[in-house]
């Protein structure tokens, strides 16, 4: 395993480890987690369910880390879509439509982790090419 690959499957735990920090209150205590945040909830069954979506989705970061090269296609999918459209819907939800600040919080772990993981997974494509072994998208 290449040394940008092992930061790749570093960096994706330590987002999955922060998403889980809004999935747990999500789920056992939306309205502690979005009075926090300042976000106006009516029904907090939506909040729940937000969180337990977000729990399915960061289920399927996992199998990149464990085997880069066999779930390539999923690693790539975790920044696009994923990440990628995570990040820019929340942070156009708050500067364009107005939306609640707190929002930016997940933008910005979406997108921080995005950006990261999709720079150590070039750097991965580039070695693999360089060294004349690339990992095709399957």
């Amino acid at each position: 395993m290449s040394h940008y690959a092992a930061w790749h499957g570093r960096v994706v735990w330590f987002g999955i480890i922060l998403n889980m920090f809004f999935v747990f209150p999500l789920v056992l205590a939306p309205g502690w987690l979005l009075g926090l945040l300042n976000i106006p909830l009516d029904q907090l069954i939506w909040a729940r369910a937000s969180g337990m979506l977000l729990f399915i989705i960061i289920v399927f970061y996992i199998p990149a880390t464990w085997d880069l090269k066999r779930y390539r296609a999923t690693a790539w999918f975790s920044i696009f879509p994923s990440r990628t459209f995570g990040a820019t819907f929340f942070t156009v939800a708050v500067f364009l439509f107005g939306q609640p600040v707190g929002f930016l919080s997940i933008a910005i772990v979406d997108g921080f982790i995005g950006i990261t993981t999709f720079i150590l997974l070039l750097l991965v494509t580039l070695e693999e090419r360089k060294m004349g072994s690339p990992v095709a998208i399957k």
